[in-house]
């Protein structure tokens, strides 16, 4: 009920304009065709005031509503959390601290010397590899990806992203990356005549994408040796 009062208030504002102008006009005209064009600058300008003023109550009463299920990020926030976890991983330091991050786990079974690591069918990795030697040869393998949030115009999308692929084959540990997410949505922006009282561009609409740090760290035994056939760009641990 509350809603009402002003867009009631409105109407009677509009109302009252639109018969004082009316009358305004009808005591210059003495006969017909006499300031006709000053009548129609007169309503026309009524017109684009009424508008005007039932956009801005209408602005104001139904706000645009946010989906409740994205929830709002910093982006300044995101890039340090991709920063930290980087430095974090090289660091050694992962596992510990950044158990907030950790998305999959992988354990694999492997005694041999050598073991080749490569992208599935030579396409560009997009996850940062790290590698960790243990201090002992215990012929196990230790895969675990850590990824950062991602955002969609200030909207937190981590949930939509997905984990790299990783099997161990006859030729090697293979890396796929992850699966696609198809994202689709749409924004509500101010009408003109809101625009051109506030800071927002009238012919057009930026949007950013932050998609986060994206780590798959390895702990393989001591002498174990990786060998990259696809330039992945192994990141041993300092």
């Amino acid at each position: 009920m509350m809603l009402m009062v002003p867009l009631l208030i409105t109407a009677i504002i509009v109302i009252a304009l639109a018969v004082l102008t009316a009358r305004a006009v009808n005591k210059n005209v003495y006969r017909k065709g006499k300031y006709s064009y000053s009548q129609r600058v007169c309503w026309i300008f009524s017109g684009y005031v009424a508008v005007l003023l039932i956009c801005v109550v209408l602005d104001t009463v139904h706000p645009v509503k946010i989906v409740d299920e994205w929830k709002k990020v910093d982006t300044k926030v995101l890039e340090k959390e991709s920063t930290v976890l980087y430095d974090t991983a090289l660091a050694g330091k992962i596992a510990n601290e950044g158990g907030e991050f950790l998305r999959k786990k992988w354990n694999f079974d492997y005694n041999g010397q050598q073991l080749n690591i490569a992208a599935i069918q030579d396409e560009y990795l997009n996850t940062s590899v790290v590698v960790e030697r243990k201090n002992h040869n215990d012929g196990k393998i230790e895969a675990a990806y850590y990824q950062t949030r991602s955002s969609v115009n200030g909207m937190d999308i981590t949930e939509l992203a997905n984990p790299p692929g990783l099997e161990l084959a006859e030729d090697g540990l293979l890396l796929r990356n992850p699966k696609k997410s198809k994202i689709k949505f749409s924004e509500f922006t101010n009408v003109f005549s809101v625009k051109q009282f506030t800071e927002e561009d009238f012919f057009g609409h930026d949007s950013h994408f932050s998609e986060g740090q994206s780590i798959l760290y390895l702990r393989i035994p001591k002498d174990l040796e990786l060998i990259d056939k696809t330039n992945i760009n192994l990141n041993y641990v300092e």
